[in-house]
């Protein structure tokens, strides 16, 4: 649109201050098109148009918060939207900020962690599981938020859509347990095997 823009013929041409406007409220259209409206986060959309696309390494987990559904049934919507939040700000101080941490689902985040070192995904979404933990929800400190988490690394050889749907997987086993963590290093592993690490 602003390539548009810059070669429309100058008697077509909006003045520079109405240009900069323009360009302006593009941009804020961008943010609002690809992020959360509750979380500020990145949505399905921004995964769908970029972050599917995106290639490894990277370690990548799903992060589902355990009995949001009886948050909600319990304390009302807004109790677990506060909640949700909580979680979010506590992913986000442990995080950096090229990392992407996108609402996946109602109660799941997909986090993608770009070029991780080998072997530190286990702790630093352990680190994660922890922080979520020690959070506490403002106007309801007797909830004690907890999350499973997935994890999976991706290899530069592997599609981010495979990662993900492996992370899923994972996520599952660690949701036996709830407040825990289940991490496989590599996709190339059958799933059934004992090469699993648990928090």
């Amino acid at each position: 649109i602003l390539e548009l823009v810059q070669q429309m013929p100058s008697d077509t041409a909006i003045d520079p201050e109405d240009e900069e406007k323009f360009i302006s409220g593009i941009s804020g259209y961008n943010a609002k098109l690809y992020h959360d409206a509750l979380t500020d986060v990145y949505n399905r959309r921004y995964y769908e148009d970029v972050v599917r696309s995106l290639p490894g390494p990277a370690g990548v987990a799903l992060i589902d918060i355990d009995d949001f559904k009886v948050y909600n049934d319990t304390y009302g919507h807004h109790a677990g939207d506060l909640a949700l939040e909580t979680v979010v700000t506590a992913i986000r101080s442990c995080i950096r900020k090229t990392d992407f941490l996108v609402r996946f689902g109602g109660d799941e985040l997909l986090l993608v962690l770009p070029n991780i070192q080998p072997g530190k995904l286990q702790g630093k979404l352990e680190e994660i599981r922890q922080k979520v933990h020690s959070s506490s929800v403002p106007g309801y400190a007797h909830l004690r938020l907890s999350v499973s988490i997935g994890g999976v690394v991706q290899s530069s050889s592997d599609t981010m859509e495979s990662a993900v749907a492996y992370a899923d997987r994972m996520m599952y086993q660690a949701k036996n347990e709830k407040n825990s963590v289940t991490v496989q290093e590599s996709l190339r592993v059958p799933l059934n095997t004992t090469a699993l690490a648990k928090a």
